[in-house]
């Protein structure tokens, strides 16, 4: 990789703090490696009609007679686009088996396509033939080498370096990069320096993406956002769509990458407590990354067992809370800690040394939990002046109650 140094003087209340991070980006070979292994990582699409296959079974289904199987993933998404709810084809199957519940599916597709014939696209994973989702026709159509084509044109274009890139077997990649001369701070926060750049993104279900990417320099966390208002999409090369996108760039280019509103909502997360809810969902989030990853190790980015102790120490159990209290039941985290959690064991970690699209993933769920609409404790008001006191007298009270 190369590595370029920066050094940062920032000016505030005549104090001089310097940041020196070393900026690593990656070099052209490796680059060209990582698009090479995205190429080989694009599963095939296979545009079909409904009356094209027969359902074998929930993991099985028929085309031109060979027996091809779907991921558990993909079975839900045929049940979506037939209109059959999960929850009922999950209590249809307890009935009646799952022999019922592949008549039931087929007796469904059958009905559907004698009315109306409808086309829909098979997401193959060609290493080990297996169909891993179904989607509209014409969907996402967008394969990696173009993608990685078309981005590295903005790349060059707009001075980016690439910070990391990373692809998945199930068709997704993603370049992150940053803009070296774009600097971004938070007023009244010293630590919060960041370069900006761009998040490109690829996957089958959603198409080509574009968002604004942050390098917090303090630590070299990344993270981006499909929350940003800044976010956008194609579906389709076409010469309109790039038109749109080039204009797009422009717009973002010109205020330097920066997302709009973000000052405000860091310093609304850094001075907002993360409910447990919150705090279990960025856990979840991390674990989910690798099946190897210990628990207890994790503690060091998020102490998820401290928060639930320090509940139990007073007597109230976390684990019987509902999902309502849990969203109001207060961490001593604040979001902004949470976030950077995140965004620390995905941009630090050396331990499991998750590749770059699994980190890119969680750069996004760290992104996407920074830009909620409302944190969950936010509307939570504070002070109570009735704790120590009722606002009615003993007779008030019985009037009110029919008492007196």
């Amino acid at each position: 990789p190369n590595k370029i140094d920066y050094i940062y003087i920032i000016i505030i209340k005549t104090k001089t703090v310097k940041f020196m991070k070393e900026l690593t980006t990656l070099s052209p070979t490796a680059f060209q490696a990582r698009k090479a292994e995205a190429v080989r990582n694009e599963v095939m699409r296979k545009e079909i009609s409904l009356s094209e296959f027969n359902v074998i079974d929930n993991t099985h289904i028929e085309v031109d007679g060979v027996k091809i199987e779907l991921t558990p993933f993909a079975f839900k998404r045929l049940l979506g686009r037939l209109r059959i709810p999960t929850a009922f084809a999950k209590r249809f199957s307890d009935g009646f088996g799952t022999d019922g519940l592949q008549q039931l599916v087929q007796m469904m597709k059958t009905m559907k396509s004698s009315k109306n014939d409808q086309t829909v696209t098979l997401l193959v994973d060609p290493r080990n033939k297996v169909i891993t989702n179904i989607l509209p026709a014409g969907y996402a159509s967008i394969s990696n080498e173009a993608f990685v084509d078309f981005a590295e044109g903005y790349i060059n274009q707009y001075g980016l370096e690439v910070k990391d890139f990373g692809s998945d077997p199930t068709g997704g990649a993603t370049i992150n990069c940053v803009s070296p001369n774009s600097v971004f701070s938070v007023p009244g926060m010293s630590d919060e320096v960041f370069n900006t750049g761009v998040t490109f993104r690829n996957t089958p279900t959603r198409g080509l993406e574009v968002s604004p990417y942050l390098n917090r320099l303090v630590c070299s966390n990344g993270m981006s956002s499909t929350a940003f208002s800044e976010t956008y999409g194609l579906h389709e090369l076409t010469d309109k769509s790039i038109s749109e996108f080039n204009d797009h760039m422009i717009s973002m280019a010109s205020t330097g990458f920066q997302p709009v509103g973000l000052a405000d909502k860091i310093r609304s997360a850094n001075n907002t407590d993360a409910s447990i809810a919150e705090v279990q969902r960025a856990m979840s989030a991390m674990l989910s990354t690798d099946k190897k990853i210990d628990f207890e190790y994790m503690q060091r980015y998020l102490p998820i067992n401290r928060v639930m102790k320090a509940y139990s120490d007073i007597g109230a159990e976390p684990s019987t809370f509902t999902t309502k209290q849990l969203q109001n039941a207060k961490s001593g985290l604040s979001i902004w800690e949470v976030v950077n959690g995140i965004t620390n064991f995905a941009s630090n970690d050396e331990k499991y040394n998750i590749d770059d699209h699994k980190t890119g993933n969680l750069m996004v769920s760290a992104g996407n939990l920074l830009m909620k609409k409302n944190f969950d404790t936010e509307a939570l008001i504070q002070f109570d002046p009735f704790a120590n006191k009722s606002l009615l007298s003993e007779n008030e009270s019985a009037r009110l109650m029919g008492q007196a």
